[in-house]
Formats: C-alpha cells, structure tokens, sequence
C-alpha cells in the first residue's frame, strides 16, 4: 500500500514537472494585487487631503466673511452717526439762511450802531464776529461730514462688494467639496468590488484624517518657529579669507524650534543627502508621517524649504497631495543674527548636519 501511495505522488511529481508548474507562484502574493493596493491608498490619501484644505479654506472663508460683516456693520454705524451730525448742521445752516434772509446785515449795523461807547461798540463787534466765525465752520464741518460720509458709503459698497466674493468662493469650495467626498466614496466602492477585504483603506483613511491637521499646523507654523534663537553648534572661521563654515546638529535644532510647542514635541527634524526631513511620531513611537524638502538660499539671505516627497505609513504620496497641503503656506524663514557680519553664501546637508558656508562682505 505504502508502495502504491509513494508511486501516485512521484508520478503527479513528474506530470505537473512536464506540464511546467511552478510551485513557488502558488506560495508568492500578486504584485499585481500590492500594486493595485498602493494606488487604491495614493487615491484615498489625495483625495483626503483635498477634502482637508477645502475644508480648511471655508474656515477662512468664514472667518473672513465674519471680519468683513463686522467691519461693514461699523461702517454703517458710522455713516449712521455722520448722518445725524450732518442733520444737526443742516437744520442750524437753515436758521441762519432764513435769519439771513429775513434781516440781511442791517441788523448788524443797528446792534453797532446801538452801541453807547466804543467799548460797547468793540464787544458787539467781537460778538457778531464770533457769531460769523461759528456759522462758518458749521458750513466747513457739513462739507466734511458729506465727505466723510460718501467716502464711508463707498468703503460699504466695497465691503458690500468682497462679501459677495466671498460667498461665491464659499459656494465654489463647497461644490468642489462635494465633488471630492462623492470621488472618495466612489473610489471605496470601487475597492469593495475589487479588493476581498477594503477594510484597510477605511482605516487608512481614519489615520489620515487624525494626522492632517497636526502636518498642517507644523507647515503653518514653520516660518514662526524662534529661527533667531538658534546657534551653530560648530563653527569654524577662516579669518585670512574671511570665510566660516556653521554646522546646525538636527538633534540641537529639534529641540531648540520645536520642543517648546507643545502640539509639536513629537515632530523632529532628520537631515540628509536630500535635504531636511521633518516627521512626527505617535503615541506608540512609530513615525506618523514624514515631509522630505530640498534647501534653497533666497536672495535676501532667506532659506526656503521645497517638499519632494510627503511618506504616510510606508506610502509615498502624489504630488498633488504635495501642493494641496502646501497651498498659500510661507515654507521660508530667516536664519539668526550671525557673528562677524557674515553672509550665507552656500548651504547643503549630510547625515544629521546643515551646513552654512558663510563670507563676510
């Protein structure tokens, strides 16, 4: 019996040898399947990230709307107290016109002319003097107040008119929103009919969304962080040729920049052949998430930071995720005071060093 069983297997053995097949594709995961799976992720995470900076930018919106509506709510308050003044004038400018017009300037002379010495006759002049020199600034300050008033009325208008504005981007940001969600969920769809269990995308989605708004507040608040309390944690000067070589640890500058924020003590700087990466860690140690930029020097002894390459849990994201998360955010920032008067001529990056190459001018 043992005889028959082992002359059955070497038998099958040799037939799917012939017949070409290959045990080892039965033990190996389709590629196609993890490469399927990593762009169903890439789509998700873009369009996650689009719903987040709309959904940033009606914040904005709104806030900007609320400013402008209380602005044009003191405008109006003011027009409104401009009118009254200008109405008070106008109806003592009417007294005087028809007390004018009634008596004209012979009443004048006869309150002179009544006068019994010339000391009388000098204070009733002072008197219609001062009577004069009143009614023409009446006449000067309802010219100012119409003034005032038709410029206060334009400011309205303009308000009036960036408020629309406003609502027609609140009502365009809030179409692209739904268009963004209605691509997510069709992209979810898509995966349950593909994929045996999407499940994953789901929680990936979850996670991105936790971690969106802790990478848009470190890329909001980068030009902010206290550049000028830095130092060189090495510098070498050459003072024959005026030049000076300043290193910058990634371990001193994590934190000195960053530790004092409390929603950003578990950022950290790395530097690298590529440049600066900044990453933030969980609760649990893992790395959330990780922006890689390149160095630029401004002209203005600037230095200005270019994301190439944002990683979410192994993922490499588009570049389109790049530029939503980035949109209208200032990534530059002033370097401290340095000794000697120097400037920055060059800078570059290796293995957990900035390195400024300076020369004094």
């Amino acid at each position: 019996m043992a005889r028959k069983a082992l002359s059955f297997l070497l038998l099958l053995s040799f037939s799917l040898y012939i017949f070409g097949f290959d045990f080892s594709s039965a033990a190996q995961p389709s590629p196609i399947q993890s490469e399927l799976e990593q762009k169903l992720i890439e789509e998700i995470l873009r369009l996650e990230s689009r719903i987040h900076a709309l959904n940033i930018k009606l914040g904005e919106l709104e806030e900007k709307k609320k400013e402008l509506e209380e602005e044009l709510l003191l405008k109006r308050s003011e027009v409104h107290r401009l009118s009254a003044k200008l109405k008070e004038n106008r109806e003592k400018l009417s007294r005087w016109i028809v007390f004018s017009y009634k008596h004209g300037l012979g009443t004048f002379l006869a309150v002179l002319v009544g006068a019994e010495d010339i000391g009388e006759f000098m204070r009733r002049f002072d008197n219609i003097m001062l009577l004069l020199e009143y009614y023409n600034n009446v006449v000067l300050e309802t010219r100012n107040l119409i003034l005032l008033r038709q410029r206060e009325e334009s400011s309205i208008m303009e308000k009036q008119e960036e408020i629309r504005a406003l609502e027609e981007q609140t009502k365009k940001t809030l179409e692209d929103l739904v268009v963004a969600r209605a691509e997510k969920e069709q992209e979810l769809i898509n995966a349950r009919k593909i994929l045996d269990d999407p499940s994953f995308l789901e929680i990936v989605s979850k996670n991105w969304q936790e971690v969106l708004p802790s990478l848009d507040y470190l890329l909001k608040n980068f030009a902010s962080l206290p550049w000028k309390s830095i130092g060189p944690d090495n510098l070498k000067v050459n003072y024959l040729t005026l030049t000076a070589r300043a290193e910058f640890l990634d371990k001193s500058l994590t934190e000195k920049l960053l530790s004092g924020d409390e929603k950003l003590k578990n950022a950290f700087f790395t530097f690298g052949p590529e440049g600066i990466t900044v990453a933030e860690r969980g609760p649990e140690g893992e790395i959330l998430y990780s922006i890689t930029c390149r160095l630029e020097l401004l002209n203005d002894n600037r230095i200005r930071i270019e994301p190439i390459r944002v990683e979410f849990k192994g993922v490499t994201l588009p570049p389109k995720v790049i530029q939503d998360i980035t949109k209208n955010v200032d990534l530059s920032f002033t370097p401290p005071p340095l000794p000697y008067d120097l400037k920055i001529t060059s800078i570059s990056t290796e293995d957990h060093k900035l390195i400024m190459h300076l020369k004094k001018y």
